[in-house]
């Protein structure tokens, strides 16, 4: 599969995502050919089934009727790609081993270390991408983060990548950035909101295929309270925030893991940070929140990210976000939640991990 047939055109735009044609690379010939896209709802919306299993470069067996796509059935690992730099085809590697995680959780095992542990699955080799884990028709969860497990397909691409991965080339066409307004690349990463509906997914479910959870980063917090999981704190984050805490700003969504002694805070989040050769690449990773990098919460996150997943660090140094932007919640949606862990929410508490401070959840969580 080799992508939409005039991807990063101007006319390739989610108002015309019905009329689509989508290119195939078959016995060396290219064909062009239109797609069955599924069920419409009420609204005039179509389900775009087939569009959602597809992914560039990778290998299918597709079937056609009077000359338009009715099924796809995945055959093997990426043949051909987009890379960072060139936006050209290129050839990799047919499998992509799984990494080995220093951190695991427990899908269903629904206690607030687990999802911590869970949370820590995906960081330092899930690329950053505006969309990701989102569906292709940019609508709900895609199929990766309603799936037990974290997906091959988010590992595959950060080894196609290198330091010069842009989440945002200025060029449409070899670019990774939906501006046409739907996820051709939704498979490849994850964005703050599909990373957060992936940890919630694999927490609270044993199996594949479920209801998801991603939505809007700006309401993320208080969407989930409105579900009973927890309560919102009162407005100002500068009172400290606990472990666990799920915080919605403008425009994105994290995880804290806690406010250190001098008030810097250690978090998880999927963020398009600066890689050594400048460029905004970046992913799931274990972040700071403070004035410098003398805090307490850098040295922290520099320690894990460079101990723990060193073919990260050699891509990305820690990154450290300023109270400012990241401890401010405007009047509105945003704001933080707090899990409710006395029985009669979703989570349970019996380690105790909402009242230890960000070092010890760490050395909890890794073991050292």
């Amino acid at each position: 599969y080799l992508g939409v047939y005039g991807y990063g055109t101007p006319q390739v735009t989610k108002e015309n995502k019905p009329y689509f044609r989508y290119r195939f690379l078959t016995d060396g010939q290219e064909l062009v050919l239109p797609m069955d896209n599924g069920t419409m709802d009420a609204l005039g919306e179509y389900d775009y089934p087939l569009q959602n299993r597809l992914k560039e470069g990778y290998t299918y067996r597709i079937k056609a009727v009077n000359g338009i796509v009715t099924d796809v059935e995945e055959l093997a690992a990426p043949g051909a790609g987009k890379t960072a730099a060139s936006g050209t085809e290129n050839q990799v590697s047919a499998q992509a081993d799984m990494p080995q995680l220093p951190v695991r959780g427990t899908p269903g095992v629904r206690t607030l270390r687990n999802f911590l542990a869970t949370a820590m699955e995906p960081v330092g080799h899930t690329l950053y991408i505006y969309g990701g884990g989102w569906d292709w028709q940019d609508k709900g969860s895609a199929m990766q983060t309603r799936t037990i497990g974290i997906s091959p397909d988010w590992v595959r691409f950060f080894r196609e990548q290198n330091a010069d991965f842009t989440y945002k080339n200025t060029s449409p066409p070899a670019s990774f950035y939906p501006f046409g307004g739907y996820n051709e690349y939704y498979y490849a990463g994850l964005d703050c909101s599909g990373y957060l509906g992936w940890v919630l997914y694999n927490t609270l479910n044993r199996e594949s295929g479920g209801e998801g959870y991603v939505g809007k980063a700006s309401a993320f917090a208080r969407n989930l309270s409105g579900k009973g999981f927890g309560t919102m704190a009162a407005p100002g984050l500068q009172s400290g925030l606990h472990p666990g805490d799920i915080v919605s700003i403008d425009g994105h969504v994290w995880i804290s893991l806690g406010t250190c002694s001098d008030g810097s805070v250690v978090i998880l989040h999927s963020t398009p940070s600066l890689s050594r050769t400048g460029q905004p690449g970046g992913g799931v990773q274990i972040g700071a929140v403070g004035f410098d990098e003398n805090c307490e919460a850098y040295r922290l996150a520099d320690h894990y990210m460079s101990t723990c997943y060193p073919e990260w660090y050699e891509r990305y140094p820690a990154a450290l976000k300023g109270p400012a932007a990241y401890l401010y919640c405007p009047a509105g949606m945003t704001g933080r939640m707090v899990w409710d862990v006395s029985g009669n929410g979703v989570l349970t508490d019996p380690e105790g991990v909402q009242s230890m401070t960000p070092e010890t959840v760490l050395r909890s969580l890794f073991g050292a």
